[in-house]
């Protein structure tokens, strides 16, 4: 014979086609429940029609067949399993599909993978609603088999006295909340309960309509779907979210069901709900302690895990990179033996509060136990060395912030932290473990000697990053500091005439010198640092521009723009304040592209050149050929001029491939009205391959090395010299461009 106490188990019906989603979910409740299963949607509909019917279902949404969605729809229009409470278990989690859900009857959304303490707190939940919802269905029905039989007996009611007293006790002193309306809808009766759950005496909700109570929390697409079953079924429960008297909103479990006379014609409306406001509570209240640490209410290491697989997985997809920071307190043990563990609670508590004050949107920072903490960087870098550079910031941000005095129960502590980075994705099959463990690897050797200091896994990327993150502190200072320096390489027409320039950015280090642009540009392109040191170059041309002689008017000077500084919003309206200050005539500022700028939503693009356009401005194309292959943009757009790249002029003389591709833009140009500028001209063979074609404007050393701008400017407004039979410039031996 079967024990009583295990006959009184609930039994839990197990629903999925996938034997380890079926094996994990059976191994995490069947200490506490009877648990069956099905491996589809048929069988689950059979199991569920039969005795003993399931006290609740764990469904899959995902199944051949007949799916979950089916398999709820059906259970909810058959009157015999509509009162089991369907919970969903999916990957899903997009609203479109919880709502869906939710209208075909499920009580709630469980996500994989699964969460264990998450799933056992909601099963217990729910059987506990359910076990109230049941207790409210019985009184509901009774309550109805009442007003049906009265209304059937109406005429009787001197001779059912005792009925009606019967009734009324009921109706009197039932701890749930009782509505009665008639079919339109008005408030006929409500009982004592109903006055102390929502605030309404009898008096105020007599007449009224049960709309006295919306919330405003639920959609009028809600309501309808109340009335829908109402009307086809004659009943509806759930849960529902209402409002006191007083204002303040509170959940409560209820259940409908619509009275009908002989005729079959609704005649009443009966409600009965109870308050189930610390139910939610204790549920909120576990949710909370699964994800969040209770001492300092930062995330643990559940939520820490669940948020670095998101951003591991947008990495993979983006092909980009990110950094797990771990912090550990150095020597935290002497504070909890000399304080005891209350003080030094209080102390991570503080400590807590510092570290939260710097992680930027999106990061994710968690207390993983003790004096250990962690940080998943939000932003994602195209490199890993930009990613390096910019968890080292925040680690030694961080660093610091722990190291300011901390006056904790009288005393002033002096803390140290050692950090340990570890970038991600390393390898194509990193996993969340993996990714921790190498962070905790590293923080191990932070931690080494006397700590206080900030470690990478891979121990050769922490003296390069330091030095890369350095040289971007240096270059911040460049710019206030006047270290930067405007340089011109000359344009020059088919005749060796003076046509224009091109601006080359040099910063002039106090102790290094001349740093190369191969050096700092592409830094300054991954730390944002480049609209600045742009919107720098921009300003000393304008300046130089107002200072030309009038004598060389169609002089056109020409400045590299990214497209990130193109792209911003604020671009258009610096250019515009630009030109108006400086009086910039048309024509002589060309702001020159790459075609990875041009790349895009082209109407918005060529709007914005348009207005650009508009304020006398134009556009060149640098670097041609070599980026996006698409040419439907050079007609879109409103480009001015195209400029050959020098990896197709340095071979031109002797190689036919390269010279067919200048071939060919030249013919693009020509056909589209384009004038052309051809870069990497150094040599006379370069010079005779260009004078076999149509008047091509040249730029290379064989013309002029870039020089500063202060002696451009006094060459081009130097008066001409004698004139004598011209000879043109070889390149001096060693330079290379910028």
């Amino acid at each position: 014979m079967i024990p009583a106490a295990e006959m009184a188990r609930p039994l839990i019906l197990l629903v999925d086609d996938l034997p380890s989603n079926l094996h994990v979910l059976a191994e995490a409740l069947q200490g506490q429940y009877d648990v069956a299963v099905a491996t589809s949607g048929e069988d689950a509909l059979m199991l569920a029609a039969q005795a003993p019917q399931p006290a609740l279902i764990l469904l899959d949404v995902m199944m051949p067949g007949v799916d979950g969605y089916d398999v709820c729809r059906r259970l909810k229009a058959d009157p015999a399993t509509r009162p089991i409470p369907v919970i969903f278990v999916t990957a899903r989690t997009d609203p479109a599909s919880e709502e869906l859900g939710f209208e075909l009857g499920a009580v709630d959304y469980i996500t994989k993978p699964f969460n264990i303490p998450v799933l056992r707190a909601r099963v217990r939940t729910h059987l506990t609603l359910q076990g109230l919802l049941d207790q409210l269905e019985e009184l509901n029905q009774r309550l109805t088999e009442r007003l049906t039989e009265l209304t059937r007996t109406h005429e009787a009611l001197d001779q059912s006295r005792r009925q009606q007293e019967l009734y009324t006790k009921v109706f009197e002193s039932t701890a749930d909340g009782i509505l009665v309306t008639d079919a339109q809808g008005t408030i006929l009766a409500v009982n004592p309960a109903f006055s102390r759950i929502t605030g309404y005496s009898a008096e105020e909700a007599l007449g009224q309509s049960p709309r006295i109570l919306k919330s405003g929390q639920h959609s009028d697409a809600f309501y309808r779907a109340i009335w829908r079953a109402l009307r086809d079924s004659g009943h509806w429960s759930g849960e529902i979210i209402n409002r006191r008297k007083n204002g303040d909103d509170y959940p409560e479990l209820r259940t409908i069901n619509a009275v009908r006379d002989a005729g079959g014609q609704i005649t009443h409306y009966v409600a009965v709900f109870s308050d189930i406001t610390t139910a939610k509570s204790v549920q909120e209240r576990l949710d909370y302690l699964t994800w969040y640490d209770p001492l300092t209410g930062l995330a643990n290491r559940y939520l820490l895990a669940d948020h670095l697989q998101q951003a591991l997985t947008l990495c993979r997809r983006q092909g980009t990179h990110a950094a797990l920071l771990l912090l550990d307190l150095d020597r935290f043990s002497l504070v909890n033996e000399a304080y005891g563990p209350t003080l030094a609670d209080r102390v991570i508590t503080a400590v807590a509060a510092r570290l939260r004050a710097h992680p930027r949107p999106g990061d994710t920072l968690a207390r993983l136990g003790a004096d250990e903490f962690a940080l998943v960087l939000s932003e994602l870098h195209a490199s890993r060395d930009a990613a390096a550079v910019d968890a080292l910031a925040l680690a030694e941000t961080l660093r610091t912030t722990v190291a300011a005095p901390l006056d904790i129960g009288g005393s002033t502590l002096h803390l140290t932290a050692s950090l340990g980075i570890a970038l991600f994705p390393a390898h194509a099959d990193d996993t969340v473990d993996e990714i921790l463990g190498r962070a905790q690897s590293a923080r191990y050797r932070a931690a080494g000697d006397s700590g206080n200091r900030a470690v990478f896994f891979e121990a050769d990327v922490t003296a390069q990053v330091r030095q890369r993150f350095h040289l971007e502190q240096e270059l911040h200072r460049a710019l206030d500091s006047d270290q930067l320096a405007l340089y011109l390489q000359s344009q020059v027409d088919d005749q060796g005439r003076t046509v224009g320039a091109e601006a080359l950015l040099r910063w002039q280090h106090p102790e290094r010198g001349i740093v190369s642009p191969t050096e700092f540009i592409p830094l300054a392109l991954e730390s944002d640092l480049i609209a600045g040191l742009e919107s720098w170059t921009l300003r000393e041309v304008a300046a130089l521009i107002a200072q030309l002689p009038a004598a060389t008017p169609a002089l056109r000077l020409s400045v590299n723009i990214s497209p990130q500084h193109f792209r911003s919003d604020a671009f258009g309206d610096e250019m515009h304040a630009l030109v108006a200050a400086y009086a910039i005539p048309d024509g002589q500022l060309t702001l020159e592209l790459t075609e990875a700028a041009t790349k895009g939503e082209i109407d918005a693009l060529a709007a914005r050149m348009r207005a650009l356009a508009a304020d006398g401005l134009r556009f060149s194309i640098d670097d041609f050929g070599v980026g996006y292959s698409s040419l439907s943009y050079l007609r879109r757009l409103p480009i001015h001029e195209l400029k050959i790249d020098r990896s197709f002029m340095r071979d031109a003389p002797t190689d036919s491939d390269s010279a067919a591709i200048v071939d060919t833009i030249l013919a693009v140009a020509r056909q589209l009205r384009l004038r052309v500028v051809a870069e990497g001209v150094e040599s006379a063979a370069h010079t005779a391959f260009l004078d076999a074609r149509a008047p091509i404007c040249r730029q290379g050393f064989y013309y002029g090395q870039p020089e500063p701008a202060a002696i451009w400017l006094a060459r081009i407004s130097a008066p001409p010299p004698p004139k004598r039979a011209r000879r043109r410039r070889g390149p001096a031996p060693g330079h290379a461009r910028n």
